[in-house]
């Protein structure tokens, strides 16, 4: 027998699926962190679920936000869990123990499974189980418990107690990309994903939806089972031979056109379908006179309106009123790379978000005395986009090409009669560029408005329960950057007054440099002094790590703390803390 040249069997791999878990009955065992992210995990894949913890502990904001906001997806039974919680219904949960509910399990009896009396032969009415807790005997009698009921068990940190792991993902509208470690390195697979994001193509999430739509309208043009295998080679084609950022733009228009070569089996390009559009605009106008015509063009541009406005620290209910409205009103929004797509989801017109590398437009504007204004967070997977500003590790020329393709966007829309928002991190004006930009517009003949934006100079000490003013330890506050024009720290780092608390922006990169100028006989600042390193704040992955000016390099070395992260340096970060 001769054997094929085949790929050898690899063993050792974990089996990605996209799990269906719509109208499924999950339960999550826990309040913390870590439950915080199971519950976003499958309340986006539209699961029912149930939160147990217990009254005497805690729930984290995102969990109780997330209960409050889902009455319809979501229960929550506070005390500890029963072994009865798993063979009961979405809704039917009691939130007193009842008469035959355990004992505190002992490792004994977790290692042998025991039921402590509840009957466990009953059928189970969960359909996955996601143990958060630090409780290692009653995680282990969870799993064992779950397992004798064949429900699929997740232990949170126990690899070997668990039927399937999370994956680190990237979420863009209908795009999800999932790396996995096999629960051997959680934090590598949270670098790679970043990674992979980063070098994704610019507008990938539009382009699949849009990509659906054209495949539905297909469908519904040529449906049958016999034209089943032509439909998906051409449609194939049109994925192969478009690219991402021309998918993302087709609209009902260009998909008639496109549609209109499947009977003759043509694939129509990008360049044929702008060229039909354009002659079928063309054709439209002539009926028109020349003069109507010249005052339409020149009403388009009276009627665009430009908007700076604020995307705050990350969390979408910190934007203001009047940001989520011009999000919604807006025809165009040019984001930040490193705004949280739960807040560029609310836009409900045409998004942009600054890409890896600059693109060339159709427009290309002339050069003006207005100085290029460096990008915000688009240039480098390592920058810190604390409130816009260009972040750590950023190479001038490239942030030049990258802030001139979205000022390209900005203008092209203006030039077309948009409202046009420029959604930036934090707070335009707090170390965010916004004036340069308006300056900018300004002499292409555009006023901007701007709306303000919660800066996380001031949200992250909050999120620490850091009091940044506080009678007897903090009268003034001091907000600078790590990131001066060059990627150079400033040459005016606040001198030490004990009375001064100080928030860094931009500093991890630069954290062993700060923290040697600060204790700088220059400076004087105390070694032993509070530098409190707040990362993600007000994000589900916000984490907050202490330190002292002496030790801050090498907490934020050995915690792998990442961008964006403020530092909060002053004895004000012992006033709550401790």
């Amino acid at each position: 027998m001769v054997r094929s040249a085949i790929d050898p069997i690899r063993p050792g791999a974990s089996l990605i699926l996209a799990w269906q878990i719509k109208h499924k009955h999950v339960v999550i065992i826990g309040g913390g962190f870590v439950a915080a992210g199971r519950l976003v995990n499958v309340l986006e894949a539209d699961a029912k679920v149930t939160v147990i913890c217990p009254e005497n502990e805690e729930l984290s904001e995102t969990v109780r936000q997330h209960l409050q906001d889902h009455p319809e997806n979501t229960r929550l039974v506070a005390r500890a869990f029963q072994d009865s919680d798993l063979t009961t219904r979405f809704g039917e949960h009691s939130s007193t123990p009842s008469p035959s509910s355990p004992e505190p399990v002992s490792a004994g009896d977790a290692d042998n499974g025991g039921s402590s009396g509840n009957d466990v032969n009953s059928e189970p009415a969960v359909d996955m189980v996601l143990s958060a807790i630090d409780d290692i005997p009653l995680s282990t009698h969870i799993y064992n418990l779950s397992k004798r009921l064949r429900i699929p068990v997740n232990i949170a940190d126990v690899p070997p107690q668990c039927d399937f792991y999370f994956c680190s993902t990237h979420r863009d509208k209908s795009l999800q990309v999932a790396v996995s470690t096999s629960g051997k390195g959680p934090k590598l697979a949270n670098l790679i994903r970043r990674h992979i994001a980063d070098h994704l193509p610019n507008r990938v999430g539009e382009a699949i939806d849009q990509v659906g739509i054209l495949r539905a309208k297909l469908r519904s043009m040529a449906p049958g089972p016999e034209v089943g295998p032509k439909r998906m080679k051409w449609m194939s084609r049109i994925c192969e031979q478009w690219k991402m950022e021309d998918l993302a733009t087709l609209d009902e228009k260009s998909m008639e056109i496109v549609l209109s070569g499947f009977k003759d089996d043509i694939v129509y390009s990008y360049e044929q379908v702008q060229e039909n559009l354009k002659s079928a605009a063309t054709a439209s106008k002539s009926e028109v006179s020349g003069v109507t015509a010249i005052s339409s063009d020149k009403s388009q541009t009276q009627k665009a309106r430009l908007i700076l406005v604020g995307a705050g620290p990350g969390d979408p209910e910190l934007l203001t009123r009047k940001a989520v409205r011009l999000l919604e009103e807006a025809d165009l929004v040019v984001a930040d790379r490193l705004i949280p797509m739960e807040v560029i989801d609310l836009a409900k017109g045409e998004v942009r978000i600054a890409p890896k590398k600059r693109t060339v437009l159709p427009i290309e504007q002339p050069q003006t005395d207005a100085s290029p204004i460096p990008s915000t967070s688009a240039d480098n997977p390592t920058v810190n986009s604390s409130d816009g500003e260009a972040g750590e590790s950023v190479k001038s020329k490239s942030s030049d090409f990258i802030q001139d393709q979205l000022n390209e966007w900005c203008l092209q829309g203006l030039l077309e009669g948009k409202t046009v928002v420029r959604l930036k991190q934090g707070d335009p004006f707090i170390f965010g560029r916004g004036a340069e930009e308006i300056l900018f517009f300004r002499s292409h003949g555009f006023e901007a408005e701007v709306v303000p934006g919660i800066s996380s100079a001031l949200s992250a000490p909050i999120s620490a329960n850091i009091p940044l003013t506080h009678r007897g330890s903090s009268d003034q506050i001091v907000i600078t950057t790590a990131q001066a024009k060059g990627g150079v720290l400033p040459d005016n780092f606040p001198i030490y007054d004990p009375k001064k608390t100080v928030v860094i922006l931009m500093g991890v990169g630069k954290a062993k440099e700060i923290s040697d100028l600060m204790q700088s006989s220059k400076l004087g600042w105390p070694a032993n002094i509070p530098a409190v390193i707040v990362e993600n704040a007000h994000c589900p992955n916000e984490r907050v790590m202490d330190a002292t000016l002496e030790t801050l390099a090498q907490v934020v070395e050995e915690q792998k703390a990442v961008p964006p992260s403020v530092f909060v340096v002053g004895w004000a970060g012992s006033v709550l803390r401790g």
